[in-house]
């Protein structure tokens, strides 16, 4: 190239680092299994100790025993005079997920008894409930709801003269 020199220095090789003690890596190795048979340790504690946190984890048959429980409360304080007419149970098919299908079920309770007694019928089977919420909160009562755990919800209202039904749902569950 015409007489043209470079006259630079040659590059200088870069330091290589420092490899890690072999006793600071088995620390690290401990550390890290340690953390991880905390945490499978925990996991199965948590599924086997906790209760569900979703209604699809639990069963139609838990939701059927809790309103078989409700169904008893309710039918001893039918007034006197009145009758219940008890549906059973209706299943229908639902959707847990994309995945998974589930199964709702309802069940009916209708109590007919003298015209005029509609909101006193309410009234006594909404006492019957703990903590059972009654509608309108002033005047006479037209229905109820009410929480009876286990995902499960207590519908009560006066559908006609005289008569009275309550739904009691369990919403979608694994079969």
């Amino acid at each position: 190239m015409n007489g043209v020199t470079i006259d630079a220095p040659a590059p200088e090789a870069a330091e290589q680092p420092q490899s890690t003690p072999p006793a600071r890596r088995n620390l690290w190795r401990a550390l890290v299994a340690a953390w991880a048979l905390l945490l499978v340790g925990l996991a199965v504690w948590s599924a086997r100790n906790d209760p569900p946190s979703l209604r699809d984890q639990t069963t139609v048959a838990s939701a059927k025993a809790t309103i078989e429980e409700i169904v008893g409360q309710v039918t001893a304080v039918v007034p006197a005079g009145s009758t219940i007419q008890d549906k059973g149970y209706a299943e229908k098919t639902c959707r847990l997920s994309a995945a998974r299908d589930g199964v709702s079920v309802v069940r009916t309770l209708t109590v007919s008894g003298p015209v005029g007694n509609e909101s006193a019928t309410v009234e006594a089977l909404a006492a019957a409930l703990p903590d059972a919420l009654t509608r309108p909160a002033d005047g006479p009562k037209e229905g109820f709801y009410y929480d009876a755990g286990n995902y499960v919800a207590v519908h009560g209202k006066v559908t006609g003269e005289g008569t009275v039904a309550v739904d009691l749902s369990s919403g979608c569950r694994v079969p």
